[in-house]
């Protein structure tokens, strides 16, 4: 199959995302994904038994963007919240960047994700979860709060300035993943960014 993923950079994603947050959010952390997706968009998270074991994801979008299926374990253990709203912002990724491929490739159950992971070429597919992660870091890390943030846990280890950048946003991850409801390796990604 001759799919290509079209090419979305950082700054084009970051730019969707805002435009999501305005209409569907504000600029409150933590994220509440599961409002957006429930009351806001009005779709159904459908917890299914065995979801990674069957198709090797955490959740899935269909095309009719009335459903995400979710793994059950994942839904209703709460040591995996973090990673729920994460997989939860990833597929409203999906839904904003790649509404168009969705569409052609009519997602509507489990077996029609198959047929379209089988379609494509891994370098393509890539891409496509990337820029679903992107978004979903953006989404529940805004950049602008994150920083803010940042600082007042400076002020509070100043001793850690002088340590190198990578130590820094390890050691910061840690008090700042509480405040946005996300893993440390998502804030570390988020820090390494605002950094560069």
């Amino acid at each position: 199959m001759d799919f290509k993923t079209p090419f979305l950079n950082n700054r084009e994603i970051e730019a969707e995302v805002e435009k999501f947050r305005k209409i569907f959010w504000g600029e409150y952390v933590p994220v509440d994904v599961e409002r957006i997706i429930d009351l806001k968009l009005e779709m159904d998270i459908v917890p299914v038994p065995h979801f990674r074991n069957l198709c090797d994801t955490d959740a899935l979008i269909t095309s009719g963007w009335d459903m995400i299926y979710i793994d059950k374990n994942v839904y209703l253990d709460d040591r995996y919240r973090n990673r729920l709203r994460f997989s939860l912002a990833h597929e409203l990724g999906h839904f904003v960047l790649h509404k168009g491929i969705y569409n052609n490739f009519k997602i509507k159950e489990i077996t029609d994700f198959y047929i379209f992971f089988k379609q494509l070429s891994p370098k393509q597919y890539g891409y496509f979860e990337t820029q679903a992660n992107k978004f979903a870091n953006y989404l529940l890390v805004p950049r602008e709060i994150l920083a803010v943030k940042k600082k007042k846990e400076l002020r509070k280890v100043s001793e850690l300035e002088r340590v190198d950048r990578n130590t820094l946003n390890s050691y910061l991850s840690i008090p700042l993943s509480k405040i946005f409801g996300v893993s440390e390796k998502v804030i570390e990604i988020a820090l390494n960014e605002i950094n560069e």
